[in-house]
């Protein structure tokens, strides 16, 4: 899949089947557009085109909010490839986007530099200046500009509507198995292994202390994890969180591998929330933390998880059905 920094960029010789969005999480809800958009595409020789933002426009209208993304563009990338998307375009938005008003968005973007014939969004879609472009307004302007606008109405589970912001709301709560569901994989983190305290070995729990680069972390506590690392996927026990028992006061994640010894300090380690066993809590003694941490441990060994992704269809499968390779 190509990834094309700015619509500018982006040439076809054939005309695309596009789909606009932040796309951020790439959850349930966003596998139907990006169905859609791949299924027209194959069926009339188009390219299928994703168009997202960076920064996402929360950022540009408002810089000192607290919002945390769940996927990184690298990951976002990843998601859509697997998909069958052809190419992301990543338009940066500023105030000349931002500025645009829908007519002007829909005639410059959408119709003369991506070449649209095929239009997917979602049914809470909005774009233009001051987000006065709806839906219905982006099918009028379709008419006059000779492509056509399917809109996607909203998923619901559990009896919400599936969202990227109800998604860091479950993993704020600690929520991890019920984001999971939504994002039809297990959040994770990811970044090098790095030297700690070696406080856990000195307990007989030694930890890989990962210096993650995600905005998001799930709420402090202990989990049950998947780590991977040097292509191996190993059950494990995770803390997110600040040590209180040691009077530590940063935030971090840290990882005890079950059944492994060796050394890990600069390898890659990406880890996989499955489920939460308690909140973090500050111990009398460093022996009352061991008894906890075993049984944290026996946990998670008899945890029982579902199969990674098992809450939604193949990708590859529907890759299959679109006609893509």
């Amino acid at each position: 899949m190509k990834v094309i920094s700015g619509s500018r960029g982006f040439s076809s010789s054939a005309g695309t089947s596009l789909t606009i969005g932040n796309f951020d999480g790439v959850h349930l809800g966003h596998r139907e557009l990006l169905r859609r958009t791949v299924g027209k595409a194959r069926d009339h020789g188009l390219m299928a085109v994703a168009l997202t933002f960076a920064p996402h426009p929360i950022r540009y209208f408002f810089p000192r909010a607290r919002f945390y993304e769940i996927t990184t563009t690298e990951e976002k990338a990843g998601r859509l490839a697997e998909l069958g998307i052809d190419a992301m375009v990543v338009e940066t938005f500023n105030g000349e986007i931002g500025g645009m008003w829908p007519e002007e968005f829909a005639r410059t973007v959408i119709h003369e530099r991506l070449r649209a014939r095929f239009v997917t969004v979602g049914y809470d879609f909005t774009f233009g200046k001051n987000r006065t472009g709806s839906p219905a307004l982006l099918a009028r302007i379709g008419r006059e500009l000779d492509f056509s606008v399917d809109v996607v109405p909203p998923l619901l589970r559990g009896g919400s509507i599936v969202s990227s912001s109800r998604i860091r709301e479950l993993l704020l709560a600690g929520r991890v198995r019920e984001a999971e569901e939504l994002l039809c994989r297990p959040y994770k983190v990811s970044g090098p292994v790095i030297a700690g305290a070696a406080r856990g070995r000195r307990l007989g729990f030694p930890t890989a202390n990962v210096r993650y680069d995600q905005e998001l972390l799930p709420l402090p506590g202990v989990y049950v994890v998947e780590a991977e690392a040097g292509g191996i996927l190993r059950r494990g026990v995770a803390n997110v969180g600040f040590n209180p028992t040691f009077g530590e006061n940063s935030l971090g994640v840290e990882v005890y591998l079950l059944d492994f010894e060796g050394d890990l300090y600069g390898q890659e380690m990406t880890v996989h929330f499955r489920d939460r066993i308690r909140d973090e809590r500050k111990f009398k003694s460093a022996e009352e933390l061991v008894r906890q941490i075993e049984r944290d441990v026996e946990f998670a060994r008899g945890a029982r998880l579902s199969a990674r992704g098992n809450a939604c269809p193949d990708s590859a499968a529907r890759r299959r059905e679109a006609g893509g390779q």
